[in-house]
């Protein structure tokens, strides 16, 4: 028997591992205590120091080697917890405490220095009065392993907690199963998850209900009960033991492997589960409630046409597969309705006034790209205008789209030169404006002392004359200079600070300048 003390409140456990169970993982909400404030020692060998580890939790230090301790805590939790006249209990035959300390005890495999000073990872270690010279190196983690296979049957993982599933070391895992199968769980093991759903918030939401409606244990399997529980939490309607009997009877008219979408069927069927609320329909306003002319009406029509069938054929292929329920397929679909009810035409009506406007500009923003780009106004353009933008080169589609707006051939050309002018200009501001900011957060001290950001310093070197950018390898990379031609003197440059693009950048406008001055 170990008895705890911290602070004022003392409590007892009959194992180590239940100690250190205590002192790191069962707080229940309380703050974690100063070591100093804890003391632990067992009532036959006496005290048993407690220290603080690197990772935020406690360890204790009883004597002996590391194989000697792991093999006492071992020892303890199948003697006074595990085992119970001869038989080896199930994790859902446990306390959520006791099985906390049987936990611990597997985890002590991979951080056995909760228990010992870990030093050379020996089994005789520093702590153990004599050594064997023959003992290879001691492997804590397959120690314990083996121990509990070899003594419980299963690893330091856990048993196995569903026939086709996996191990599991989580308590209300085993218990929630226990539940499912309707295998006799204690009432004081229960207890402690009843109304404790943030321990089964994720994957184990259906274990309250079976917590709440004993009925139910072994009456459904995991498939229906989940099924269930999504679809009644879904429309905000409780399971009680008032309502239990029904839905336990309409469930059970549902196959046993039943998925998700069969038994929102089922419950649908049986009046239980209303239809899905759709949002209402509401009709376009303003300048999106009427098409500016045919063309408009045409892509309008066009384009949520095609929309309602893409939702439709997604929906039908859902439904088909099972995928969603008879609830869900009538809820899509009558949202495919309002949705095409609902479109307004304000894209519509931005290609048609750019096309009644001769808005060159525009239309090739939304006509000159990939041949699958708004198929759907192309093929309003041909029906109402007569010109084929879909089964045409890039080049012959610009043309058209020029011709369209009453542009001539040479002014065509013209006025992509002039575009293409435009856009070299504003790229240039942009990468003046993106190196001038990359620039002014640069240092660069002078010879004099005085510290200046890049941008200040291209700015003063270009100021004392010099004019010219020169670069020479250094190795496989190379290095940058400006250049005063006059004096012939040079001045250090780097790229990655901005420097480089800033000063490429300055010089160009003032070349750029000379005619104007001029």
């Amino acid at each position: 028997m170990y008895v705890v003390a911290i602070g004022p409140r003392s409590e007892t456990r009959t194992t180590l591992a239940g100690v250190l169970h205590l002192l790191n993982d069962d707080r229940e909400g309380r703050a974690m205590p100063r070591v100093e404030d804890i003391s632990v020692r067992h009532v036959e060998r006496g005290s048993i120091p407690v220290v603080s580890l690197g990772h935020g939790k406690f360890g204790v230090r009883p004597v002996g080697s590391i194989r000697a301790v792991l093999s006492q805590v071992i020892e303890e939790i199948d003697r006074f917890i595990v085992r119970v006249d001869g038989k080896v209990l199930r994790p859902h035959e446990l306390t959520r405490t006791s099985w906390g300390s049987v936990a611990t005890a597997g985890r002590l495999g991979y951080f056995p220095e909760e228990v010992a000073s870990v030093t050379d990872r020996t089994g005789t270690g520093a702590l153990s009065e004599t050594a064997d010279l023959f003992e290879s190196q001691f492997d804590a983690a397959a120690f314990v392993e083996t121990e509990f296979v070899r003594r419980f049957g299963y690893g330091t993982n856990g048993p196995p907690y569903h026939p086709n599933r996996g191990v599991n070391a989580r308590h209300e895992v085993h218990v929630a199963y226990a539940l499912l199968r309707g295998d006799p769980v204690r009432t004081c093991v229960i207890n402690a998850y009843r109304d404790r759903t943030s321990l089964t918030r994720s994957d184990l939401q259906w274990m309250d209900v079976l917590i709440r409606v004993p009925e139910w244990r072994g009456g459904l399997t995991e498939s229906q009960l989940q099924g269930l529980c999504l679809a009644m939490r879904s429309e905000n309607i409780p399971i009680t033991p008032n309502n239990a009997p029904r839905l336990l009877s309409t469930l059970r008219q549902a196959p046993v492997d039943a998925n998700d979408a069969l038994i929102d069927d089922v419950l649908f069927e049986a009046g239980i589960l209303p239809p899905v609320t759709t949002p209402p329909l509401r009709l376009p306003v303003g300048d999106d409630a009427a098409p500016v002319s045919a063309l408009a009406e045409r892509i309008h029509q066009f384009t949520t046409e095609r929309l309602f069938k893409d939702a439709m054929a997604r929906a039908k292929s859902d439904r088909e597969a099972m995928r969603i329920s008879q609830r869900r397929f009538d809820d899509l679909s009558r949202r495919a309705v309002n949705a095409r009810l609902s479109t307004g035409y304000g894209w519509a009506n931005k290609v048609a006034l750019a096309v009644l406007q001769r808005d060159v500009a525009t239309l090739l923003k939304v006509f000159d790209g990939p041949r699958d780009w708004n198929t759907d106004s192309k093929r309003a353009v041909r029906e109402v205008l007569g010109v084929d933008l879909l089964g045409c080169s890039s080049t012959l589609r610009r043309q058209r789209l020029f011709a369209m707006c009453g542009f001539s051939s040479e002014e065509q050309e013209q006025w992509e030169k002039q575009a293409a002018a435009d856009k070299a200009q504003r790229l240039a501001a942009r990468d003046f404006d993106e190196a001038c900011k990359l620039a002014e957060s640069s240092r660069w001290r002078m010879d004099n002392g005085q510290l200046l950001n890049g941008r200040d310093y291209v700015d003063l070197c270009i100021a004392e004359g010099y004019s010219r950018i020169v670069d020479r390898p250094r190795g496989r990379a190379r290095e940058y200079f400006i250049h005063d031609i006059r004096r012939g003197h040079y001045r250090r440059l780097r790229a990655k600070d901005g420097t480089l693009s800033y000063a490429r950048a300055r010089l160009a406008q003032s070349v750029a300048l000379v005619p104007l001055a001029a």
